[in-house]
């Protein structure tokens, strides 16, 4: 078993980023109160994969469980809600969770007849429509539940404390999804420690935190596998003596650990937010001190790993969005007039941030729950096309009707916006000016929170061409102008014509510059030879020759597939001539050869091997030129030597035997390969290498079947 510990003593406040003042403030979406007529505080939330929002806490003065589901707008459902009696009417509900089937958990502690305090489980069919199971821990002592989660098999984990031998152990507890104990973990300190938040991260594997008492609490932080066998462990000690505890914890996307907690500078309580790798090395920091009193209470981590922290500050709601670097995103601040505490936070599956707590209405408190808008995210831009008007929608999260959008090409402008189903919808026009190729789009919202894309929209031009006829399209591109020129009678109908730039893939190593996709709406015939002339640039090449560049279209098959080519090496610019349509082309180093698909044929390089190896690819029953030779159906290997003895061995890429046979070439220097392996079958699709003997070096080539 792995274990590690990192104990981080005195963390300095200089080095953490403070909530600024200047910080834009959190759009209210909506909010609900809840008052059953006496003491209401509600304690903890989540959401569903639909947006509803569930609480629960205590009502009637401390004597009663109320666990209530609201909808995304926060309207209350009445038929869903709960109120649940502890054992001797006392007791809270402290934590709330949801499993993959929407069955809801809630965890806490009741009074026992010894008047003690056990750990109790409630579980409940979806919506709160039935109570269908409970488990009640109890110790030789005091027993809480202070968190609850669940893992991906619907177990169900509980952290809290159980009191051993007057002194109080952190305690966490696996049950079955029937609630039945599976197995405990337990941390003793020697004095105090205390779990009071709960994570489970993308392996199942188990964090909780809270804190532990050496000369003065501290934070603590320890992470579990799935048994709830300790992996590692981390605690923070701020100022001598002062009360350290951890209150909240999140897990982000690459199972980093998010913990949140009161620190003590020595004269007031701060915020305090450490993100951990998952293995509890620290990686930053971020303290927030209004000056007073500053008391977290819950962490949560939205879809673009922002991190969201809420609690007390001068005795009002006070929530802070952070990036994934801990730098201040956002603020919020809610003041009823009263006491008004914040004790949890939750995110909705659109990355909106939910708190709940307590607000006092003047004769007691009520439940107050606040959604805040989400930062805005752009995840999709539908294409922009050069020259013409049009509606683009952007996909993401965070939008509003006032959003706003801008271009940083100002040769794009734009028109009237409107927002449906979270997705704004803009007029936008692009002019003669603006290069293919992406652009970049910035998402405003009305109190200055903004996203940026560099990488999602695309700038397009498209032409249509009548039946018969033929056009030529010209774009300009960061390398300078391309072209694509249709020949008149490519296609027997009217046809719509689009191009648009292509990056480089990673890893792909053949491709100069960008590649340019060609597509024709409808067609499935191929063009008639059209010509294709793109641009490439000197510090794309490296020491690649650059007369020895050609055009290229991809197949997902075979790769890069060269086409006859005539380079410009003054202009910088390769001219290819094909058929192939709805491809994407780009100057290569090196690419298969074409054969006799409209390319210029031939091998794979090198003196001595045949001058043509047709059809490459090979497509028997494509009916086109791929299709089977003049000499029959199969793969004819040309240019050998007029009746010249030779051994021909075929491997495929990972160098396994396919072939292999002495043979002699006809009277013209052919041979007609069937394209059937050593054991009788035909050859399967795929990239294959030939070598081919008749005195001398073997010499050797490559060449591809799609079936």
């Amino acid at each position: 078993m792995r274990k590690g510990k990192i104990f981080i003593t005195g963390l300095i406040i200089a080095c953490c980023a403070a909530a600024s003042a200047a910080a834009p403030s959190m759009i209210v979406l909506s909010s609900a109160a809840y008052d059953s007529g006496s003491a209401d505080i509600a304690y903890a939330l989540s959401a569903d994969a639909g947006g509803n929002i569930f609480l629960t806490g205590n009502s009637s003065n401390n004597t009663k469980y109320l666990s209530q589901k609201y909808s995304k707008t926060l309207v209350l459902s009445p038929s869903a809600q709960q109120f649940f009696t502890p054992n001797f009417t006392g007791g809270k509900a402290k934590s709330i969770a949801m499993d993959g089937q929407g069955r809801i958990i809630v965890a806490g502690e009741e009074m026992n007849s010894s008047g003690n305090m056990d750990n109790l489980v409630l579980k409940y069919s979806p919506d709160f429509a039935a109570l269908l199971s409970s488990a009640v821990y109890d110790g030789a002592g005091f027993d809480s539940g202070a968190a609850v989660k669940t893992d991906s098999q619907n177990s169900i984990f509980v952290a809290g404390y159980t009191e051993v031998a007057s002194n109080k152990n952190f305690h966490v507890i696996k049950y079955s999804p029937e609630l039945n104990a599976l197995t405990t973990a337990y941390y003793d300190g020697g004095d105090a420690d205390e779990a009071s938040a709960l994570a489970i991260d993308h392996n199942d594997n188990v964090i909780a935190a809270g804190f532990t008492l050496a000369a003065s609490n501290n934070f603590l932080v320890v992470k579990y596998d799935n048994n709830l066998r300790k992996l590692y462990e981390a605690t923070l000690d701020g100022a001598a003596g002062a009360d350290d505890r951890a209150t909240g914890l999140a897990v982000d996307s690459g199972n980093d650990i998010i913990v949140t907690g009161r620190q003590y500078d020595g004269t007031t309580q701060n915020y305090c937010t450490l993100k951990y790798n998952s293995f509890l090395q620290l990686i930053s920091s971020a303290v927030y001190d209004s000056g007073g009193t500053d008391i977290p209470t819950g962490v949560a981590v939205d879809g673009s790993d922002n991190i969201i922290v809420t609690g007390q500050s001068a005795n009002n709601y006070f929530t802070i969005k952070y990036d994934q670097n801990l730098n201040v995103i956002s603020t919020a601040s809610y003041d009823g007039g009263s006491t008004d505490i914040s004790n949890a936070v939750a995110v909705d599956a659109d990355d909106n941030a939910i708190v709940t707590g307590q607000s006092n209405n003047g004769l007691d408190s009520d439940y107050f729950t606040i959604k805040y808008n989400a930062s805005p995210k752009i995840t999709a831009v539908s294409p922009l096309y050069i020259g013409e008007t049009s509606n683009v929608t952007f996909t993401g999260k965070g939008f509003l009707s006032d959003s706003a959008v801008s271009f940083q090409d100002t040769a794009i402008s734009t028109g009237a916006l409107s927002l449906s189903a979270g997705q704004i919808t803009l007029s936008v026009a692009p002019s003669t000016a603006v290069i293919l190729g992406v652009t970049t789009v910035t998402v405003t919202n009305a109190n200055g929170e903004a996203a940026a894309s560099t990488t999602l929209a695309y700038t397009r031009m498209r032409r249509t061409i009548a039946a018969g006829l033929g056009d030529t399209i010209n774009a300009m591109t960061k390398l300078g102008e391309v072209t694509v020129d249709v020949p008149a009678g490519s296609f027997p109908y009217q046809e719509t014509i689009t191009i648009y730039t292509v990056p480089v893939a990673a890893g792909d190593l053949r491709q100069v510059g960008e590649a340019l996709y060609f597509s024709v709406t409808n067609s499935s015939a191929p063009a008639v030879n059209a010509s294709i002339k793109l641009r490439y640039s000197d510090a794309d090449l490296g020491t690649y020759p650059a007369a020895s560049l050609s055009l290229a279209y991809w197949d997902d098959v075979l790769g890069w597939v060269g086409v006859t080519s005539l380079v410009n090496t003054s202009a910088k610019s390769v001219t290819g001539f094909s058929k192939s349509i709805n491809v994407k082309y780009a100057v290569v180093k090196e690419a298969i050869g074409s054969g006799g698909g409209g390319g210029g044929g031939g091998g794979a390089g090198g003196s001595g091997i045949p001058a043509k190896v047709y059809p490459n690819p090979y497509r028997p029953g494509s009916g086109g030129s791929f299709d089977q030779s003049t000499l029959g159906e199969g793969i004819v290997f040309a240019g050998l030597g007029a009746n010249q003895a030779f051994k021909l061995t075929i491997v495929d890429l990972a160098g396994q035997l396919v072939f292999q046979k002495s043979a002699t070439a006809d009277s013209s220097g052919n041979y007609l390969w069937d394209t059937k392996t050593v054991s009788g079958g035909k050859v399967a699709t795929g990239v294959y290498l030939y070598f081919i003997k008749a005195g001398g070096e073997p010499k050797k080539g490559k060449f591809s079947v799609i079936r």
